[in-house]
């Protein structure tokens, strides 16, 4: 169990899946945590959970492809708890799986704006606050194993986390001298909400991918996270964090 008493993090998409596993980790470890997503229903349902652990909750629906917003919730979590720590920059697009040929440009635009761009516009936001403060901090966004080893039909997916993949890499090297540690989260096939709509036998085609035929399960990215995001990691930059069953070895 990491100790993050005392530390202030936001969480997008964190009203479900791997984003809400994360946040109840942190506050469970003793951080106050802003959860941010467009679902404000499952965001309240994530901070009503946090009341059974040490930190403090606060939901801020938030549409990460809009600056105003993503700023407001930023500036929001300073407001209320004083100070920030870094960010987990989670939240996510998918489009149905189709031939590169046949897909549709808005497809493409609205993936590539909420998984890349999006992550933009959260890293940028948390860290002005942190060089204002001087102090360092954390800086986490969620790739995927689908960016290292690729799937058919997955292109927009595939290509904005490897665009993450790069940024939180360039990020770690030029952040390296304000103590500003950069790591990226890398899930395999993981039990959330968003695989489970699709059945068994869209689990069951996830799987075919992966060595140990296992789904990852949410809280163990969350105890990662937790890791990295404390003290305890002072020198854990740039990192790829993977947990995927398998998923991108060999």
């Amino acid at each position: 169990m990491s100790d993050l008493t005392g530390k202030v993090f936001v969480v997008t998409g964190g009203e479900s899946g791997i984003g809400q596993a994360i946040a109840l980790r942190a506050a469970r470890d003793g951080a106050n945590v802003t959860v941010g997503g467009l679902n404000a229903e499952g965001l309240d349902e994530t901070v009503a959970a946090m009341s059974n652990y040490a930190g403090d909750g606060m939901a801020l629906p938030t549409d990460v492809t809009d600056p105003d917003q993503v700023n407001a919730m930023i500036a929001g979590t300073v407001e209320k708890f004083g100070r920030l720590d870094g960010v987990v920059a989670n939240a996510g697009a998918f489009v149905k799986q189709t031939s590169f040929a046949e897909m549709d440009l808005d497809d493409w635009n609205r993936v590539v704006a909420v998984n890349l761009t999006g992550v933009f516009l959260c890293l940028q936001a948390t860290l002005k606050v942190l060089l204002k403060q001087g102090e360092g901090g954390s800086l986490l966004a969620t790739g995927s194993s689908t960016a290292i080893r690729p799937i058919p039909g997955m292109i927009p997916y595939t290509a904005s986390k490897g665009g993450v993949h790069q940024l939180m890499r360039a990020l770690a090297i030029e952040l390296a001298e304000d103590k500003i540690r950069c790591n990226t989260i890398v899930p395999g096939v993981t039990r959330t909400q968003a695989l489970m709509v699709g059945g068994p036998e869209y689990a069951s085609r996830g799987l075919k991918y992966v060595p140990m035929d296992e789904l990852v399960e949410p809280e163990e990215l969350a105890a990662l996270v937790s890791f990295a995001l404390s003290d305890e990691a002072p020198h854990m930059t740039g990192t790829l964090l993977k947990v995927d069953a398998g998923r991108t070895s060999g």
